[in-house]
């Protein structure tokens, strides 16, 4: 089971878009993904068809240790596709947690500890903020960290400190956690400065940057009011297209590093 949180301090670089579709393409693939959802709006979950939408959520799973699994997972529309569900009653969880003597960094782990050994992946929607106690919880339980940029200023200096955080985690909680890469995400290829970022972001990042980016796309945004993922909505679009070669990208990455 290889975990994966989908993070970045800055909000609106496509992390939920991206948690979503790399969930469908893998599934497409003919693997079991779990996707957590760690974000108190709880876009993960509203971006996809729930039969069964009434139940535990993530905040009843840290809040109470000996909640069992089954009751905390629901399925998706999508066979092979489960969802913990995330959305504001994670602020009460935070709130609690924050005030624990002992073990608040590793309530997320302990949870992962319980999860049935039959996913192939769990893809973790993180919250935008690095400080928060939540997405602590997810560095210290996760094996690695897949960064989404936005072709902006405030985006591109965001990736560094997300990568000394993922890198001071390491050193001191989570000697496993590795950085598995950035990538950039509503790409515009007829603007300079996003094909000058297309060109920089491998020479600038040789170890880290995907060579795969998201372009921009009607369908990205359609997809979620289908409650699907691009691959089930419209495989044919470029966005769907993207996020097959990033998938592609991702899996030869994990394979090399695995070896």
């Amino acid at each position: 089971m290889i975990k994966i949180a989908v993070m970045n301090q800055k909000g609106g670089t496509g992390k939920t878009t991206s948690v979503v579709n790399l969930a469908g393409e893998l599934v497409r693939r003919g693997k079991n993904v779990l996707i957590i959802d760690m974000d108190t709006q709880g876009n993960a979950t509203s971006n996809l068809c729930i039969p069964d939408p009434f139940g535990k959520t993530l905040a009843d799973a840290i809040a109470d240790p000996s909640l069992p699994a089954e009751e905390m997972i629901r399925k998706t529309s999508i066979a092979g596709l489960h969802l913990i569900q995330g959305g504001v009653l994670l602020g009460t969880v935070l709130s609690a947690i924050t005030k624990m003597v002992v073990g608040r960094d590793t309530a997320l782990k302990r949870l992962f500890a319980k999860l049935p050994q039959i996913y192939d992946y769990v893809l973790i929607d993180c919250s935008p903020s690095l400080e928060s106690v939540l997405n602590i919880n997810v560095l210290v339980a996760a094996d690695y960290v897949l960064v989404p940029i936005k072709v902006d200023k405030n985006s591109i200096e965001g990736y560094s400190v997300m990568l000394d955080t993922v890198k001071l985690v390491r050193e001191t909680e989570n000697p496993e956690l590795r950085a598995l890469g950035v990538f950039m995400t509503a790409v515009e290829t007829g603007i300079t400065l996003d094909r000058e970022m297309i060109a920089a972001l491998p020479a600038s990042l040789p170890d880290l940057a995907f060579h795969t980016y998201i372009r921009k796309n009607v369908d990205v945004k359609k997809a979620p009011i289908e409650q699907l993922p691009l691959c089930y909505y419209n495989p044919r679009s470029t966005g769907a297209q993207d996020y097959s070669a990033l998938t592609d990208e991702l899996l030869s990455r994990l394979a090399d590093w695995r070896d």
